[in-house]
């Protein structure tokens, strides 16, 4: 159910099984997520207290939305540490290769929808290609090679990297557009989960015996992660 109060602020009303009310501002979009029993009043009192922060959180996802990558013709952006500009074509089928510092799109259709498509495509192609090595090589020197049982790959809003219990680790691809120190950290960040399957102490000590400098790449993942989506 979508609402609008007269301070232009939109907001839709997700009610469930829960005990507080909670305001969830993501994708341009704001959600309250209430009790089943809250009243639409405590509702529009709750979002109309909450106003300027909601604003603020909105100005924020613009501001972060604009620092995305466009992927479009003469576009520059990075891959795993070095520049690439893109090259857009128009072909009968789509194809992307890398050729020096110039990555080539041939697009059967040049539209932002298709370029992503297949930008998509060619990053998760590197990824299996470029990932599992380096995974190996942190692994080995980690002494937790023997725990890998499988490498998979995930385009994720949420996630950079996963580790289960059983050892697969799931990579988001575009980690290659981070600087080489950030793709490094996130490998041994998911290699620390096949011995502690938390955020313990323990687990960022042992993070910090292969990565001392652990939280810089923490803070630079807070304050430029959003920059390595594209559209």
């Amino acid at each position: 159910m979508s609402q609008t109060l007269n301070s232009e602020i939109n907001f839709d009303i997700k009610r469930m099984r829960r005990k507080t009310v909670a305001i969830h501002v993501q994708n341009n979009s704001v959600e309250v997520r209430a009790p089943y029993s809250t009243s639409k009043s405590f509702i529009d009192e709750f979002v109309a207290e909450k106003r300027q922060w909601i604003i603020n959180k909105l100005l924020e996802q613009e501001q972060k939305e604009s620092e995305v990558f466009c992927i479009e013709d003469g576009a520059a952006l990075p891959f795993m540490g070095f520049p690439i500009t893109i090259q857009t074509q128009l072909a009968r089928r789509n194809s992307a290769k890398l050729v020096g510092e110039d990555l080539y799109l041939k697009l059967s259709e040049n539209s932002a929808e298709n370029r992503c498509r297949l930008m998509d495509k060619w990053l998760l192609q590197q990824a299996k290609h470029e990932i599992p090595d380096l995974v190996e090589l942190f692994a080995k020197d980690m002494k937790l090679w023997h725990k890998v049982s499988q490498i998979k790959f995930r385009k994720t809003k949420s996630k950079w990297g996963h580790c289960t219990a059983t050892g697969i680790l799931q990579f988001n691809p575009l980690i290659l557009l981070a600087p080489e120190s950030i793709m490094n950290y996130l490998i041994v960040h998911e290699l620390c989960h096949l011995v502690h399957q938390n955020h313990s102490k323990s687990y960022w000590q042992l993070v910090s015996r292969y990565d001392p400098k652990y939280q810089e790449s923490e803070k630079w993942l807070k304050q430029h992660g959003h920059k390595l989506w594209y559209r």
